[in-house]
């Protein structure tokens, strides 16, 4: 094919956008590691995405470096686009194996989509999430992702068949009665989150739609929160009581009786996984006043929630400087959620 000058020209220009965009990556890149030197780990002047989240951990109350950062972490990684004009749902005869997946920042999630395998951010028909109002195959559409990539491909690793379908709504950093089925302003204010709104409306808001959407069968909700009830003795003391709420009253919503109920719960390495037995009154966690309650009551919600399981999380890596889980850690919280339901269940 013969080439023409404005072919040529085309071709030089969006090289030379191309590269200044790289210019301009590298420029940003170091002007973040002049702010927060301790980021660049490794000394070899340019930042991973793991080290740009570090500098981000690192710049509490510089606001130049997080939003150095915060930008630097969107440039690592653009959504694999799909065709939004195509309708996505089960295989034909079948129904969506859907999945509800909420709780505060951990579920929510800070693993870093740039560094998921492609097999993770590859659509595919068959793993499915429910936003934008739409079914639509399931990638992260954030610089951030959460559990829900690596539970869903486990579990359409196990059901080759069928098409599984991931609800998802979580918000940081939020107590229980945030989502709890008689909320008030009042209740959720007492770990401080009324502001955040009827947690409990915006997650049967969400799944509602998402059956209306498509034909589905609810099987599991899976729940990661607890930290933010831990710092408020006043809800820790009724934690159990307020998580039962939520769990019933997402059964009766759903229709599904016996829903299968899947939740995280911390474990430091001296505690054993059955805590049944242990006097835990004397163990004291700075800043956290309730936090035993609520590991307590964590443990206790498999025999009060049947069929229930808790997952005792130990040792998950994190992200340098940060309380929450890495890349990594992520990853192996949605392989353990998987897990504790395939177990649950005796699928």
């Amino acid at each position: 094919m013969k080439t023409t000058p404005i072919i040529t020209l085309a071709i030089a220009l969006s090289s030379f956008l191309f590269s200044t965009s790289l210019i301009a990556e590298d420029s940003q890149e170091a002007q973040l590691i002049e702010l927060v030197p301790k980021s660049d780990v490794d000394k070899d002047g340019h930042l991973t995405p793991s080290e740009i989240w570090y500098a981000k951990s690192l710049s509490k109350g510089n606001k130049e470096a997080i939003q150095l950062a915060m930008s630097l972490i969107r440039d690592c990684y653009s959504p694999t686009g799909i065709d939004k004009a195509k309708p996505y749902g089960p295989l034909p005869g079948k129904k969506i194996k859907l999945f509800i997946l909420s709780g505060q920042s951990n579920m929510v999630g800070q693993g870093l989509s740039a560094e998921l395998p492609k097999k993770q951010v590859k659509p595919n028909e068959r793993i499915l999430m429910f936003e934008e109002g739409k079914w639509q195959p399931l990638r992260p559409l954030k610089p951030t992702f959460g559990p829900e990539i690596a539970f869903a491909h486990a579990m359409a690793e196990r059901w080759p068949g069928e098409t599984i379908g991931i609800v998802k709504q979580a918000v940081g950093g939020t107590g229980v009665l945030a989502w709890h089925p008689q909320w008030t302003q009042e209740k959720a204010d007492l770990t401080k989150d009324g502001r955040k709104g009827n947690l409990w409306k915006a997650l049967t808001d969400k799944v509602n739609a998402a059956r209306d959407a498509s034909a589905c069968e609810v099987s599991g909700f899976v729940w990661q929160q607890g930290g933010k009830d831990m710092s408020f003795l006043v809800t820790a003391k009724d934690y159990l009581e307020n998580l039962s709420a939520l769990v019933k009253g997402l059964r009766k919503e759903t229709g599904v009786a016996d829903l299968p109920f899947v939740l995280g719960t911390p474990r430091s390495e001296e505690f054993p996984d059955d805590i049944s037995n242990i006097d835990l009154s004397d163990v004291k966690v700075p800043g956290r006043p309730g936090a035993m309650l609520v590991v307590k009551a964590q443990w206790e919600a498999q025999r009060v929630l049947s069929p229930a399981k808790a997952i005792p999380l130990r040792s998950l890596p994190k992200h340098q400087a940060n309380i929450h889980y890495n890349t990594e850690g992520i990853l192996k919280l949605g392989e353990l959620f998987a897990a504790g339901y395939l177990e649950l269940t005796g699928e």
